[in-house]
């Protein structure tokens, strides 16, 4: 494994692993004199907002400066928001932290799903990536719950120190950046032309003459990616898969609370954590036509909203199933159109703006439709989904 692809795989466990690690216990971080649900829900959002505000920026920049440097942005800040959010108790620091926290997610996967998709075995990256990224969020979860009796910030001690190792990963890669800039300037000095300057690597790094940014001729080229019909089918459906299966994530704890307890929901949550683990990496190292891939995916999704009235396990495991193979088919289809960090960003926002708005406006008809009506009415809009055609 080269050392690049090392950094992106041990960071985006490291990320969403301290991600999820808040989550269970929100209540214990806003405090007990601040124990509402207001409070906890600023700190749960503060990572999202952080985030949505910043992928799209930090994939221009990312284009403008190389994705490396970027990415590695991404993981110090991760690294800093999970210091203070293990050291400190202020109720201030934990909001900004967990905000700082979404900038280094925004800074991050942009950059990171450029550099996987100009890899030569993309598709397979991909796969291992998401298998990765799952696996944070899962253990997040889970050992945040399973050390609290260890003292509160147990999981997220942890995961702030395997973000740190990424950080030391990086220092090899940061030596070589800054020996390389020397070496241009000294050649430019000079007058020695370097035959390599105008070269992109495959780690999406650029070199000093694109340094220059020329913002009318970036701008003409990501109009030229947008306005590609394509882009936007993949960006639509992104939205939608997202929207609808967090509208189900989001509403159905309270659905269930006269049937499930509370260690059988986690189990149904954590199971589609896992599906998608495994999905991600049976599409990645699938041969098959990624808009099989996508289909496939919509169409596991779809069914496990209809089965979750009646089986929570087999519905989480199938919609998590689904959402592993959807990204990756998505994803390699929008690197065909343009793999930039821009494109990235626009892609990550996607994904945002689905779990953020879809679930909200979802829940305004559950008072008057219904839990079930209203999930069986999104799973219905997922199937339509299957009538876009991908190019």
């Amino acid at each position: 494994m080269n050392s690049k692809k090392l950094i992106l795989y041990s960071s985006v466990f490291a990320i969403q692993g301290l991600s999820n690690a808040a989550i269970p216990i929100l209540p214990e971080l806003a405090g007990e004199g601040n124990a509402n649900p207001a409070v906890s829900s600023l700190l749960y959002s503060g990572y999202f907002i952080g985030a949505l505000l910043t992928l799209l920026p930090f994939g221009i920049l990312a284009d403008r400066i190389g994705n490396l440097k970027v990415a590695g942005l991404g993981i110090i800040l991760t690294v800093i928001s999970g210091l203070f959010i293990s050291c400190s108790d202020n109720l201030w620091i934990l909001g900004i932290s967990r905000f700082v926290e979404g900038l280094g997610c925004g800074a991050f996967f942009p950059a990171a799903f450029s550099m996987l998709a100009e890899w030569k075995d993309s598709q397979r990256s991909l796969g291992e990536f998401n298998f990765l990224l799952n696996a944070g969020l899962a253990a997040g979860v889970f050992f945040s719950g399973m050390l609290a009796e260890l003292g509160i910030k147990t999981a997220i001690s942890i995961f702030t120190i395997l973000a740190g190792f990424s950080c030391t990963l990086l220092l090899p890669e940061a030596w070589k950046l800054l020996s390389s800039g020397r070496s241009s300037r000294e050649k430019d000095k000079f007058g020695i032309s370097n035959s390599k300057s105008n070269s992109k690597e495959s780690s999406g790094e650029q070199s000093g003459t694109l340094m220059t940014f020329e913002p009318a001729r970036y701008l003409k080229k990501a109009r030229q990616a947008c306005s590609e019909s394509g882009f936007w089918k993949i960006w639509g459906i992104l939205v939608i898969f997202y929207g609808t299966t967090g509208l189900l994530t989001s509403n159905y704890p309270e659905y269930s609370a006269d049937f499930l307890t509370k260690p059988e929901l986690g189990l149904a949550i954590s199971a589609s954590y896992i599906a998608a683990m495994l999905s991600s990496l049976a599409a990645g190292r699938s041969s098959a036509d990624y808009k099989k891939i996508v289909k496939t995916g919509i169409i596991l999704a779809a069914v496990g909203i209809l089965l979750s009235v009646k089986t929570p396990l087999l519905a989480f495991f199938l919609i998590g199933a689904g959402g592993g193979a959807t990204v990756i088919g998505l994803i390699t289809a929008i690197s065909r159109i343009s793999s930039s960090g821009f494109t990235m960003g626009i892609f990550n926002t996607g994904i945002y703006a689905g779990l953020g708005l879809v679930p909200v406006l979802g829940s305004l008809f559950i008072g008057p439709l219904g839990y079930e009506t209203v999930f069986l009415g999104s799973s219905l809009v997922l199937l339509m989904m299957l009538f876009i055609k991908l190019k």
